[in-house]
This record gives C-alpha cells, structure tokens and sequence, in this order.
C-alpha cells in the first residue's frame, strides 16, 4: 500500500512539474528563489518518490530517463510560452535531481524497505 501511495505523489510531483513549466512567466510562483535549486529540487521530489513506487532496477532506470526527457521537451515547449525562457543549465539542473533521486532510492531503497517491514510486522 504504501508503494501505490508513493506511485500517486510522483506522478502528482510530475504533473506539477509539467503545469508550472507550462504557464507564462509572471504565473510561475518564485519558491526557492534561485531557479536552478527549484529545478533540482522538484526533480529530486518527483523522482525520489517514483522510484520508491516503482523500485525494480528497469523501473529505476527508466524514471531516470523519462524525467529526464521530460525536462528537455519542456525546455523546449518554454521557448513558445510568454515570459518563459529555455536554457541548458535548467535541463541539467532537472536531469542531475532526477538522476540524484534515483540514485538515493537505488542505494537506500532496500534498507528502507526492511525498516518499512520490521515497522509493519509489530
């Protein structure tokens, strides 16, 4: 159960990611104040979560590169929207959060799924 609830927020995570990459400039809410953090961060988020929802190995692997596509076709899709701006640093900032999220649940994952176990067995 609590896998399909981290399998919710990613893609929860994800479609926040894809909304407010989508609205114009002065729409876009400022939260960590430097735009490549707030890249990395909401990546890490999305895929921290993912992966812990879908933990096998080709999962793991497969979020790391559909996030991120994901980033560069929104780069790209930003070049059309009012306000908005496309750079490279934003997509390696995107792709570096997903990649440390997957990395985390790939080296962590199996001591926190025994502690989840041990939890729920009491």
């Amino acid at each position: 159960m609590l896998r399909n609830v981290f399998r919710v927020v990613g893609w929860l995570a994800v479609l926040a990611i894809v909304v407010l990459s989508a609205v114009p400039g002065p729409l876009r809410p400022d939260v960590l104040g430097e735009k490549h953090i707030e890249h990395l961060a909401a990546y890490l988020g999305a895929a921290l979560f993912l992966a812990a929802g879908y933990p096998r190995r080709f999962q793991l692997l497969l979020i790391g590169v559909l996030l991120s596509v994901c980033s560069g076709v929104l780069e790209i899709v930003q070049l059309w929207i009012h306000g908005r701006s496309s750079s490279a640093a934003d997509f390696a900032a995107s792709s570096l959060g997903a990649w440390i999220g997957v990395a985390t649940i790939w080296l962590f994952g199996p001591m926190l799924r025994g502690l989840c176990s041990e939890h729920g067995s009491r």
